[in-house]
């Protein structure tokens, strides 16, 4: 204030235009970038369309004046199944509709896998019944409580009702693929039964956090997945054709930021800012547009304490680059020099990773007061149960590094959207929520360890 009054109105005025400028050169157009990542459509690992992300990502970096590093991989990528022929199953000379693929199962040739169709049930499938054939597994998504995975940090907030999500059962069918291999299955068919339904079932790319099986499997649902249920007791044969391609020394990558602190007793310090940049559709994900307006917030205002942006790699194939936890673990793994706090090491005090949780009280208790998302009027702040902690922000608490971290649940969130995907973004709500963890950024950068 005795800037303003020594140079006089003069210089305010000067002022004004030049912070006029730096607001035009910093403002972030969300809804172009949500009109990009819909242009590009599916952006799986190591696909054109990622990398056009992550390039355009970094571009928005360096217009800041920033450095951006990458750390750079290369993996067995597998084309998507629909690239060249979309994928058949026929039954006693019938087409059956196929809901989705199963990513990296496996592939046939151009003349398809075909045997007898042989049901198999239960949670741990006798895969030896189906030696030679092709195995038929029913699946359900049947309710599962909040309460079993979701703990609240106010119990008046308690989450309540149930939620059903095709993650969580084709995870756990999942991990049982390998199975089928080794006994000498040809094809695998998951049929969903009425827990799901066929729209709902639709292009789900599900599971997608298992190696690769070298075993061609799909999903069925609704009358397709009754009819070849039917096909089976009558022991009727499938053809199944699933073309695709393993490329290997597929390049993708990481990239990040730094921005030191400009505080000498708090640089030491260090805040995560992280997000996935792989998806399925303009839901997942999307994190990057609330991480590139933190980075720009920084730059327009030094923060006191070190800040690290990353934009990690991996998540629809965490396989390739882990072998355990989250896409995020591996950057963590490679770069403890940001976060453990070692000789000559930042100690990571926070993270902001993309239901929205909180891993200490302390945390918490700042983003119940600061966080207004969906719905404005109410806020619920959920704990991480030893169980589990959805999103990439498990990656931290692994770490034991604290950490708020935003994930969307809906039943869409893994499926190639077929309609207009802009009916999926609540723009009020994406701006709220950027604008909440502005907010909790401020608070972290300052705050008392």
């Amino acid at each position: 204030m005795g800037a303003f009054s020594i140079f006089g109105p003069a210089f305010i005025v000067c002022l004004s235009a030049i912070n006029a400028t730096m607001a035009t050169k910093y403002f972030f157009d969300y809804a172009a970038e949500i009109d990009f990542l819909i242009k590009q459509g599916p952006r799986l690992t190591g696909s054109p369309a990622h990398k056009n992300l992550i390039d355009r990502i970094e571009g928005n970096l360096t217009s800041l004046g920033l450095e951006v590093i990458s750390d750079n991989y290369t993996f067995e990528y597998m084309t998507p199944a629909s690239t060249s022929e979309a994928p058949s199953l026929v039954v006693d000379g019938k087409q059956m509709e196929i809901s989705s693929v199963f990513p990296y199962s496996g592939y046939t040739s151009e003349f398809g896998t075909t045997g007898q169709l042989i049901n198999i049930s239960g949670h741990h499938p006798n895969w030896e019944l189906a030696k030679g054939n092709i195995a038929i597994v029913s699946i359900g998504n049947p309710p599962i409580p909040y309460s079993a995975g979701l703990e609240t940090w106010d119990p008046a907030k308690e989450w309540v009702g149930n939620m059903t999500n095709p993650l969580i059962p084709t995870d756990m069918i999942g991990r049982t693929l390998t199975g089928a291999k080794n006994a000498g299955v040809k094809a695998v068919i998951f049929a969903w039964d009425g827990t799901i339904t066929p729209g709902n079932s639709h292009n789900q790319y599900l599971p997608f956090k298992f190696p690769y099986a070298d075993i061609p499997a799909v999903f069925t649902s609704g009358e397709n997945s009754k009819d070849i249920l039917a096909a089976a007791k009558s022991k009727l044969s499938a053809t199944l054709t699933l073309l695709s391609s393993l490329v290997p020394n597929t390049s993708t990558r990481t990239i990040y930021t730094v921005v030191e602190g400009s505080d000498p007793k708090k640089s030491h310090n260090a805040l995560l800012i992280v997000t996935h940049t792989d998806g399925t559709n303009v839901i997942e994900e999307n994190g990057h547009i609330g991480v590139l307006q933190l980075a720009r917030d920084v730059v327009m205002v030094p923060p006191e304490r070190t800040h690290v942006f990353v934009f990690t790699t991996g998540h629809l194939r965490m396989p390739a680059f882990t072998k355990s936890g989250k896409a995020t673990t591996r950057w963590l793994d490679d770069h403890p020099e940001f976060w453990k706090g070692g000789v000559g090491q930042h100690r990571a005090i926070a993270g902001l990773p993309e239901l929205l949780y909180a891993n200490t009280k302390e945390l918490a208790t700042i983003t119940q007061q600061e966080w207004r998302g969906a719905d404005p009027e109410f806020t619920r702040v959920s704990k991480p149960s030893n169980i589990s902690q959805f999103g990439e922000g498990a990656a931290l608490s692994d770490k034991e590094i604290p950490n708020i971290s935003l994930v969307t649940g809906p039943s869409y969130l893994l499926s190639v959207w077929d309609g207009d995907e802009h009916d999926l973004i609540d723009m009020s709500a994406l701006r709220r929520q950027v604008r909440s963890f502005q907010r909790l950024r401020k608070q972290l950068d300052i705050m008392d360890v």
